[in-house]
């Protein structure tokens, strides 16, 4: 294996981070990197990303560009060939990339056209985005053909057809570690074995755990040595979620922040929201947090 709002008290196994009750600078550095999202700003692609690179250090910088294929068909489409040569010269420069890929893909879905139509989807985006060497592709697996679809009746058979999924895009060349199953709207755990056994990686959306008052700290503890990327944002008051973390509280940031540096985690954590406002003010709470451990 790689390296709800409650519970914030069940600390994680800080290991070598504590000597004697206190914590070791030298050893409990932030390991991770800042991430954000293509679309922060009312702008295309490398507008964005441009903007997000050259950001300043306070004293995070953004070190990683989730690039959001939601729907390569709709109104941001895909990069032309200028953007993604630029894109490509930020890649060189030492900005990271992860592709987050479409949401209509349905990967376990019983329609077996349906499924192959959903590999051939994520495929077109892995291929496209070769060039800029992504750390991390971001993949949904849905237990109906959506998100928020019902709880399979044969566990096997989802399984199964995940697997078949899973296997023809690691077969395409992606390394397997490359590849995070997003957690979603159900226990990630009915996956694992499927997960495990292809040795891939997960994408853990604490802002969605948080959201739907999971216990989150016992699943980051679970899945963290597989986790390349943990997306983060918060839910306003009305349930809209992706939106600043200051609503989230306090304390429960803090703490997310404290585990992630205890535990030596060394991928992404992404801010995904989508407007300079929630972002602006979401840096400058990660900052802040980072601050307080000297990160």
């Amino acid at each position: 294996m790689r390296g709800g709002q409650g519970g914030v008290k069940a600390a994680l196994d800080y290991g070598p981070c504590v000597t004697h009750g206190r914590r070791s600078r030298e050893t409990c550095m932030r390991r991770f990197r800042i991430g954000a999202t293509s679309f922060v700003y009312p702008a295309g692609w490398l507008a964005n990303v441009e903007r997000l690179a050259r950001a300043p250090a306070r004293p995070a910088r953004i070190e990683d560009v989730e690039l959001l294929f939601f729907d390569p068909t709709g109104p941001t489409g895909l990069p032309d060939a200028a953007e993604f040569a630029a894109l490509r010269a930020q890649r060189a420069l030492g900005l990271g990339y992860s592709v987050h890929t479409p949401l209509s893909a349905s990967l376990a879905s019983e329609d077996e056209a349906r499924r192959c139509d959903g590999v051939s989807e994520v495929l077109r985006i892995l291929e496209f985005c070769r060039p800029l060497e992504p750390d991390a592709y971001v993949i949904h697996v849905y237990h109906g053909d959506s998100e928020g679809g019902p709880r399979p009746s044969d566990l096997s058979a989802f399984r199964a057809r995940a697997t078949r999924s899973l296997e023809a895009i690691v077969a395409s060349g992606v390394p397997a570690a490359q590849l995070c199953v997003e957690y979603l709207d159900y226990d990630l755990d009915l996956l694992s074995p499927v997960i495990e056994a292809l040795d891939l990686s997960v994408a853990l959306d604490v802002g969605h755990l948080l959201r739907d008052g999971r216990n989150w700290r016992e699943i980051l503890k679970r899945y963290l040595p597989r986790t390349k990327l943990v997306q983060w944002h918060g839910t306003a008051p009305g349930g809209r979620d992706h939106k600043s973390l200051a609503h989230v509280p306090r304390e429960t940031a803090r703490a997310l922040i404290a585990d992630l540096i205890a535990a030596d985690y060394r991928g992404v954590l992404t801010l995904e929201v989508f407007n300079p406002e929630d972002f602006e003010e979401s840096l400058s709470i990660v900052n802040g947090l980072l601050a307080e451990h000297g990160a």
